[in-house]
């Protein structure tokens, strides 16, 4: 087996060579976990998209070289991953390799109008990750003390003085429930009359990030969002996708890197039992 310097060496070689000029078709570089890419690796899946998938580890990612370069971050443009490389686009930002993906296959709404509201939700879905108030940094522990998460997790879980502020986890599922609202063709979609780009964001963070970091609060407080993500898992390609190609998130080591996982056991019942699970 090569060593992992090795592997490294092999990978930053693959990925330095990506261009729409040498790519024999479509191209993603990302983590072999459910992550930010699942919107994109969901939407490949269910237009039966032939392409090639380069699955980074974590042990692969975090590798550095002796003048303490992580060699692979330093592939990227932003320093980060997805990296979506086609025949007319080399991509590396996530919500940017979605519209490109969704405009060329039809997913992105079907007015002006749509495509903009669209772009708001997977906007948001973003910052329920990423932003100040999101579930990613309230989820790793490492590199602080207990005392310091916990409050972190108090206020993102609305407890405590700092709860006003945040308060988290609620915000952001009243604000992607409210978008649900704001849909009037009662199509049961998140924008317009039928599955787009948005569905496809917002199922992976209401679903595979929300309701398993809390499957309990989530499920009583907003049974419409749950709802609403069985119907879009229900969508033929999407539970196709879900059933056959979707990988869980099993790198941290519970609890002391990282609060909560959508590992394996996570991903059982979020969606495969009835609305009110």
């Amino acid at each position: 087996m090569d060593t992992l310097e090795v592997q490294v060496e092999r990978l930053a070689a693959r990925i330095t060579q990506l261009g729409s000029a040498t790519v024999s078709k479509p191209t993603l570089v990302y983590f072999d976990i459910i992550g930010i890419c699942w919107p994109i690796r969901c939407l490949l899946h269910l237009k039966e998209i032939d392409y090639e998938l380069i699955e980074i580890s974590i042990r692969q990612w975090s590798w550095r070289d002796q003048q303490g370069r992580q060699v692979l971050k330093s592939c990227f443009r932003n320093g980060h991953i997805p990296l979506y490389v086609d025949e007319v686009v080399n991509l590396n930002q996530s919500n940017i390799i979605m519209m490109h993906l969704g405009e060329q296959h039809g997913l992105i709404g079907d007015s002006p109008a749509e495509k903009l509201m669209a772009m708001e939700v997977m906007a948001h879905a973003y910052d329920a990750l990423f932003h100040f108030s999101g579930l990613f940094q309230t989820n790793i522990k490492i590199g602080v003390t207990e005392e310091v998460f916990t409050a972190r997790l108090d206020a993102y879980m609305g407890k405590g003085a700092w709860g006003v502020l945040s308060n988290g986890y609620q915000n952001n599922l009243d604000a992607f429930q409210r978008y649900l609202d704001a849909n009037t063709s009662d199509s049961g979609f998140i924008v317009g009359s039928r599955l787009s780009v948005a569905d496809l964001h917002a199922f992976n963070v209401l679903c595979n990030w929300f309701k398993a970091f809390n499957p309990t609060r989530f499920v009583e407080t907003y049974p419409r969002l749950n709802e609403y993500i069985h119907r879009i898992a229900a969508v033929p390609g999407v539970m196709d996708y879900i059933a056959k190609k979707q990988e869980a998130t099993v790198w941290f080591e519970l609890p002391k890197i990282a609060h909560r996982l959508t590992t394996p056991n996570e991903l059982d019942g979020l969606i495969n039992s009835e609305p009110n699970d």
